[in-house]
């Protein structure tokens, strides 16, 4: 088939369109940046042992219209982005994406192996939050950790190196408790890394070849590595700023972010419940694999805009870039995204059928006919 440009175009110009349109209702979760990572631990307790009432929001009319109209905006983008996804044009676009799914492992072991150097480095264990001295024979983890972000990155036993990383995550949760599962991201790229491994560029694929191992469950390797991401962006959700909305306040106050008013409402409190309701969302959106491409695409916007506004360090980042980027050039399987694809294929070839059109047809125009 020859190449449309300007369906392409006509393709590209909508989804920017609504990127655009994402960005003042969802741009709350700007504040989705880790609130420990921008405090000191004196204000994170501090924080911790006040307590506020987020519903108050619901008291304010002027925070209720904001509220709603946020909500209808979301609606909006939402069913442009899906008609947009389902066009023609659109069709070709995710394929073209999903075609890049076997650089998306290399992407992620990349990832890993420079955060563990970075944690190694700072004398921490994936986040600064998280000292490596609060666990067992730090001096001699922190070599482990050095070792094991060089095997990673070399891919020199890229799956024991894995089986360790997951040990030493185990270690963590045992000494930090539930405040693990914030990082769960990580958690599903080990497990991940651990049974299918990822030998493309790789020295372990020079020596040893390709792993070809649970091959029935190679097709849930993006399906696990998403949904442990989403629970990951749920938890923090929850747990700060539904249960302790005070330190996104004191972020917001802190900053003063609610003088940016074409980008924040002038309430504190609404700020803080539209980026917890917006990092919730986009959590269950990631674990159904429900527009899937733009609440990645969302999330890795306000990742970048977090760590230019509040200077943050960039390394504690880069899972998060790692994953978004493999899940976004990933082929979608198990995914919400997927089954509405194969419904409307289904009514497509019965369109098809009732038209008397072969298959060619269909491709060549028809197909962006009946969607429309």
């Amino acid at each position: 088939m020859a190449y449309n440009g300007g369906k392409y175009m006509k393709y590209l110009s909508t989804t920017v369109i609504a990127c655009v349109c994402a960005l003042a209702p969802i741009s709350f979760a700007t504040a989705m940046a880790h609130e420990v990572y921008v405090l000191t631990p004196v204000q994170v307790q501090e924080g911790l042992s006040t307590k506020i009432d987020l519903m108050r929001v619901f008291d304010n009319p002027e925070d209720v219209r904001i509220f709603l109209e946020v909500t209808a905006a979301v609606l909006v983008l939402l069913v442009v982005n899906f008609l947009a996804r389902h066009s023609q044009a659109g069709r070709k676009l995710h394929a073209r994406l999903s075609a890049l799914e076997p650089y998306g492992a290399v992407i992620v072991r990349v990832t890993i192996a420079a955060s563990l150097f970075c944690s190694a480095a700072t004398g921490s264990f994936l986040g600064p939050e998280l000292s490596l001295a609060m666990l067992p024979l730090a001096t001699v983890l922190r070599f482990v950790l050095f070792m094991l972000s060089g095997m990673l990155l070399l891919g020199i036993g890229t799956e024991i190196a894995a089986a360790v990383t997951l040990v030493l995550f185990g270690v963590a949760g045992w000494i930090f408790g539930w405040y693990m599962i914030t990082y769960a991201n990580y958690l599903g790229e080990i497990l991940v890394l651990v049974l299918f491994g990822a030998r493309r560029f790789s020295l372990d694929e020079q020596w040893i070849g390709s792993l070809k191992r649970f091959p029935e469950l190679r097709r849930f390797e993006s399906t696990i590595a998403r949904v442990c991401y989403g629970i990951a962006l749920c938890y923090a959700a929850i747990t700060i700023k539904f249960l302790h909305p005070e330190l996104t306040v004191m972020v917001a106050n802190q900053y003063h972010l609610t003088q940016f008013h074409w980008l924040f409402p002038s309430d504190p409190l609404l700020l803080t419940f539209g980026a917890g309701l917006a990092e919730l969302a986009i959590g269950i959106f990631i674990i159904l694999g429900f527009e899937l491409r733009l609440a990645l695409g969302i999330s890795l916007f306000s990742i970048t805009l977090s760590l230019l506004f509040f200077g943050e360090s960039v390394w504690p980042h880069l899972m998060l870039y790692g994953i978004s980027l493999r899940l976004f050039f990933g082929e979608e399987r198990c995914t919400v995204d997927q089954f509405a694809d194969e419904h409307t294929l289904h009514i497509l070839r019965k369109e098809t059928e009732r038209c008397g059109c072969n298959e060619k047809g269909l491709a060549g125009g028809q197909r962006g006919r009946v969607l429309a």
